[in-house]
């Protein structure tokens, strides 16, 4: 009995781990367009909190379904923060230079590390956020914003969470192929304990 309760888990193991091979492949199909990144991180969202946390559904089926409902809601607000993102990486490489001159105005890097901190920290919220809530885009960025800074402890560990995923990447480039569904599966255990002082059982 305990060899086929072992065996058994080593299925649920072996599915588990084909399951976020494909759920991060359609999240790297998903982002090929750029403008329908947000979709991608939402869908996946989705799917890992559904499928990989609670056994429900299927992978391909419904991160399919979660990319339709999504797609209208989330490609705005993904060039919105396409479009700030860019702004800011344009203001380092200008920091950059003044860095390397020696000027006085290289005293705005504090300025920008801070509106870049926040930039991650929003996003870690935001998307996740439009997966579990209905609401209008601009409520939706407000709240996610909100969250991110009312539970800073758990923004700052998903922010150190991602960096060590791009870390180990880095080291070990074949985890990229399960790196985004595993990011999402750890990433709801810790957002739904923001998310649940929010949410009604219902949702």
């Amino acid at each position: 009995m305990n060899f086929f309760n072992y065996d058994g888990g080593v299925i649920r193991a072996i599915n588990k781990f084909i399951d976020c091979i494909i759920l991060s492949l359609m999240f790297f199909i998903c982002c090929i367009p750029v403008f329908t990144i947000g979709t991608a991180a939402t869908s996946m969202y989705h799917t890992a909190y559904k499928v990989l946390r609670h056994d429900r559904g299927y992978v391909f089926r419904d991160y399919v379904q979660a990319f339709r409902d999504n797609f209208r809601q989330t490609v705005p607000v993904w060039l919105l923060v396409l479009g700030i993102g860019a702004v800011l990486g344009c203001d380092w490489h200008v920091l950059g230079i003044y860095v390397k001159e020696g000027n006085a105005l290289s005293i705005l890097g504090a300025v920008f590390i801070v509106a870049t901190f926040f930039l991650l920290a929003w996003t870690c919220y935001l998307f996740p956020y439009m997966a579990r809530f209905e609401n209008t885009r601009r409520q939706s960025m407000k709240n996610a914003f909100l969250m991110a800074i009312a539970h800073l402890p758990m923004t700052i560990l998903m922010l150190v969470l991602a960096s060590a995923v791009v870390i180990l990447i880095a080291i070990m480039p074949l985890f990229l192929v399960i790196s985004p569904a595993v990011y999402a599966w750890v990433q709801s255990l810790i957002l739904e304990r923001v998310f649940n002082k929010y949410i009604t059982k219902e949702d």
